[in-house]
């Protein structure tokens, strides 16, 4: 009711008349001066000036009448994004981005996500960041899953999914220490799966003696199989790796240690329905299980005195 009586308030605020301002909402007068006495009191402020005819709003009414029409773009808004979920069934094309870091997080989503919604067509694309952002800024792309620990630019919103830790992956020698530095890392041949690290961490990285970046999960297992290379990956995908005795998954001491995974997508309120329902999905009890499990994938690569005692914090849906 109290929406139909800023309804009520609207009319009488453009016809500036009470009775013509019922005709407009399709009622009787005594109806629509009922809907506002009724406003007044549910508010406990007076927002129509007495007279024997209307002379204006109060500042009260005033604010009122304000959010009454934001309230009212909202309901509407609301009332088109459900019907669009009751009546189009996620039919259409669907543009999902990520990072080659995220690509193991997005093809389990991306599979939950069409198994959900069999009427959308989704396509995906692996790109670099900046490129990526763009194409959701140009309207190209509909969301991306990314690290979120650089600024996102203006015109887009980074919805947070979970943080996860950053590992040096070696069958090299390395000082049998509970962590390595920055700069021991950048100490060995790297072989970087492009876009693994945040470019703050890249950053650190450029003095090693040897930095060779791939796209291709194929081409670091190489690199890394050899035994001469070594890599930093995020804990999730330290899977791609080949399984072996001698590769180990050491941690790294702050700073950078760490990264936030997230959606990327362009600002709006609300968000598109389609868009909002791939979040619901990301935060399924099913789909949070998955993550937790891929998070862990790396223990079977820690050394023995540092198992278990690495851990990683996954946000609550």
């Amino acid at each position: 009711m109290i929406i139909r009586n800023f309804e009520y308030l609207l009319a009488l605020n453009k016809e500036k008349h009470f009775a013509r301002a019922a005709s407009a909402c399709s009622v009787s007068q005594p109806t629509l001066s009922a809907g506002i006495k009724q406003l007044e009191e549910d508010m406990d402020v007076l927002i129509v000036k007495r007279g024997r005819r209307f002379e204006g709003l109060t500042l009260e009414g005033e604010r009122v009448l304000a959010w009454a029409q934001q309230m009212l773009e909202d309901c509407m808004r609301l009332k088109q994004e459900l019907h669009g979920l009751r009546d189009s069934r996620m039919r259409g094309p669907f543009r999902l981005g990520m990072i080659p870091a995220t690509a193991g997080l997005a093809s389990v989503l991306s599979v939950a996500f069409a198994d959900q919604f069999p009427d959308l067509q989704i396509s995906t694309d692996t790109g670099e960041p900046d490129h990526l952002r763009s194409l959701v800024r140009q309207g190209e792309m509909d969301v991306v899953l990314m690290y979120l620990d650089e600024a996102v630019n203006e015109g887009l919103d980074s919805y947070s999914l979970y943080r996860e830790r950053l590992f040096l992956l070696t069958g090299m020698d390395v000082d049998n220490s509970r962590r390595v530095s920055w700069d021991d890392v950048a100490a060995l041949p790297l072989c970087l799966l492009k876009s693994a690290v945040p470019s703050t961490a890249e950053a650190q990285l450029k003095k090693a003696p040897r930095v060779l970046h791939t796209d291709s999960a194929a081409v670091l297992a190489a690199h890394i199989g050899t035994g001469r290379w070594a890599t930093v990956l995020p804990q999730s995908l330290v899977s791609v790796l080949p399984k072996s005795p001698s590769l180990k998954a050491v941690g790294i001491t702050r700073p950078n240690e760490q990264v936030s995974v997230g959606f990327v997508t362009l600002k709006r309120d609300p968000l598109p329905a389609v868009v909002h329902a791939l979040m619901e999905t990301a935060h399924t009890p099913d789909l949070v299980q998955a993550i937790r499990e891929m998070l862990a994938t790396f223990e079977d690569y820690a050394p023995k005195y540092s198992r278990g005692s690495r851990r990683t914090t996954l946000l609550q849906p």
